[in-house]
């Protein structure tokens, strides 16, 4: 245990680039398109999704991410990250769809099957987050005995998968309401 703490504190500057770049790609372009915005609907400050969802959960998911691949960089299985993409791709288009057909519109979906300039890129960072996800997940699952044997990596893994849960409440708080 006081190694686990001691490695992560003398690392603990390391997640804060993943951590940026995930809040500046899922939430700061959010932001920056609410500014000029002059459409009809809710911006990303009227969504659990998008403040706390793309604000903190999924930027932390990702750090969480990062300190798995990071554990366990060896073993990351890079002759796949075509599939990965081709499985991130065929989610975030599914989720696309599925939103339309369901006549879920927001600002990025004012119209069912109309996207607009903010739900375009939100597609192209959902298709990287999801492949992201798929390649942390598979490198998990395919050295869970190693994953299990570090304390900090193995507590890193449950606290995404917790995010991620968290992360679908907001969106169901968000499509209840």
């Amino acid at each position: 245990m006081v190694a686990a703490v001691r490695r992560a504190r003398d690392t603990a500057w390391v997640p804060i680039v993943p951590a940026l770049v995930s809040w500046m790609l899922l939430f700061g372009y959010q932001w920056a398109f609410s500014l000029t915005y002059r459409g009809h609907q809710h911006t990303v400050f009227a969504y659990y999704s998008g403040v706390l969802g793309d604000g903190v959960l999924i930027p932390a998911v990702n750090v969480a991410g990062f300190m798995v691949l990071r554990y366990l960089a060896a073993a990351i299985q890079w002759r796949r990250l075509p599939l990965y993409a081709l499985l991130g791709f065929v989610t975030a288009a599914t989720a696309f769809l599925v939103q339309a057909g369901l006549g879920l519109v927001n600002w990025s979906m004012p119209l069912p099957f109309h996207w607009s300039d903010v739900g375009q890129f939100h597609f192209l960072v959902m298709w990287a987050e999801v492949a992201y996800l798929y390649l942390v997940l598979a490198t998990a699952v395919n050295n869970w005995s190693r994953l299990r044997g570090d304390l900090t990596t193995w507590g890193s893994f449950w606290l995404g998968l917790l995010g991620l849960a968290l992360f679908a409440w907001t969106l169901a708080a968000d499509y209840i309401r």
